[in-house]
């Protein structure tokens, strides 16, 4: 049935870009700015596709995740078109994410043997937490088949270790990527980035022990860290860390010359070598993957790309 469902996920989300795309044109266009890394006005909203498919599939499977974060997903598509506020699109996360914890009995169940101080810190904790993961989807969003190509692998991984339904999300972004390989014809919008990141979050929070949560982050971590790593050398800097930037990794290696293609097949490999070492649960695997994976990374920020600094528009070093 599963199996079913999945492809059935592709081909809904494929169809759904096929032929929905004249529309899309018509008020669903993403103008290049100073951060952009594509020249052209492209269509974006495209991740209602895999929003649309996944929350239909979800009425036949028992995982109420996909459509807890379809509010998300539509505040999102309202803003890819009307450019909402700040405090209106974190208030949306903010109430999707106590949805999210919510629907984690295990986490529920802790939460009964504590007091009443431990049980609020906690929970702030977790929604900080779990905002943070969909932001930091969101400001990975930025170049052709990036954050598609490395959540349907992470996602196939969650499948494996927490929830098999979860392989009904990587058949939407398999659909969805036809179109958003370099040479991309749609973006996913914020619609896509922040319902994928809200999708994660709660994947990491119903892990059934901890091992599985930390192997689950483990595998995001190409994605995540470079979104985190980027905003802890911002507030060195002492950059504003709410102001739009373009100074993640991989846009500062687009910067130096590197294809879209190119910069997005390092973060897939990378996500597939990690998901590799933690299906074998061999510690002394993971921990030499991951050496070799976060070497690899210094090097590409030292010898590839353009420099941090210099990529800052009011930096000392210019």
């Amino acid at each position: 049935m599963l199996i079913f469902l999945f492809f059935t996920s592709i081909l809904v989300s494929y169809l759904f870009i096929y032929l929905l795309i004249p529309k899309f044109r018509i008020f669903l266009l993403d103008r290049p700015n100073f951060r952009s890394l594509h020249s052209k006005t492209k269509i974006t909203g495209g991740g209602m596709a895999f929003v649309f498919s996944s929350s239909i599939i979800s009425y036949f499977i028992d995982n109420n995740l996909f459509l807890i974060c379809l509010p998300l997903a539509f505040i999102g598509f309202f803003d890819d078109i009307y450019k909402l506020g700040t405090k209106l699109r974190y208030f949306s996360q903010v109430l999707t994410s106590f949805m999210i914890i919510y629907q984690c009995k295990f986490i529920l169940n802790y939460l009964d043997k504590v007091n009443i101080f431990f049980n609020l810190l906690i929970w702030f904790f977790l929604i900080i937490f779990t905002t943070a993961i969909i932001n930091f989807i969101n400001f990975m969003d930025g170049m052709d088949g990036l954050v598609a190509s490395c959540l349907l692998l992470i996602f196939f991984f969650a499948a494996l270790k927490i929830d098999l339904t979860l392989i009904i999300i990587s058949g939407g972004l398999i659909g969805f990527i036809f179109w958003n390989w370099e040479p991309s014809k749609i973006f996913m919008g914020d619609c896509g980035s922040t319902y994928l990141g809200a999708i994660l979050a709660g994947s990491l929070l119903k892990a059934n022990n901890f091992v599985s949560f930390v192997d689950l982050l483990i595998c995001s971590s190409p994605l995540l860290m470079d979104a985190l790593i980027c905003v802890l050398r911002r507030f060195i800097a002492k950059e504003n860390i709410f102001s739009p930037h373009s100074l993640h990794l991989y846009q500062r290696l687009y910067k130096a010359g590197w294809p879209h293609w190119k910069v997005s097949i390092q973060y897939f490999f990378a996500t597939l070598l990690l998901i590799f070492s933690c299906l074998s649960n061999i510690l002394i695997i993971k921990i030499i993957t991951i050496s070799l994976v976060y070497l690899y990374a210094l090097y590409l920020d030292r010898k590839c790309a353009v420099s941090f600094l210099d990529s800052i528009p009011n930096s000392p070093s210019k």
